[in-house]
């Protein structure tokens, strides 16, 4: 994280669903706001960190909701896995937070780093898995695009 943003989006992270793609290029921004924060040090930091995370976590909680609510009406072979690593995401992410309030051993840069690591693999990795059993739906002609449509 040699410069003022913690990752830029790159197509490679695309899952070939433009609400879910979106949303990633969403955390990603709100990764890198927390990033520029914590490069301010000191008190900038801590003042910045609690306003910036909070916007992550609720960005983080609309974007899950999105993704498993899509993945479920697929009939993603791996939902319940996937949701899971969700949920344990979120426990870490408030584990963290609950460390900075308590004023333990915490430092926004890194969970700032922790949250770009986890988002990058995730993408890399878990939801990489449902774009190729989304892309095999859709070869075989049996994916209606609208399921994609998702108000949360």
């Amino acid at each position: 994280m040699a410069d003022k943003c913690a990752v830029k989006w790159q197509d490679s992270y695309s899952v070939g669903v433009d609400i879910i793609d979106e949303q990633h290029k969403g955390l990603i921004e709100a990764t890198n706001e927390l990033y520029e924060n914590c490069l301010r040090g000191g008190e900038a930091a801590e003042v910045h960190f609690m306003k910036a995370i909070q916007g992550a976590v609720a960005y983080i909680k609309t974007h899950f909701t999105t993704e498993e609510a899509v993945i479920e009406r697929l009939k993603y072979p791996e939902f319940e896995e996937h949701k899971q690593e969700h949920k344990d995401f979120v426990a870490e992410v408030l584990k963290q937070v609950k460390a900075f309030d308590e004023k333990r051993q915490f430092t926004p840069l890194e969970f700032a780093q922790f949250l770009r690591n986890w988002i990058l693999n995730h993408i890399a990795k878990s939801d990489k898995r449902y774009a190729a059993y989304f892309d095999t739906l859709r070869q075989a002609g049996a994916l209606d695009e609208s399921v994609f449509t998702v108000s949360v």
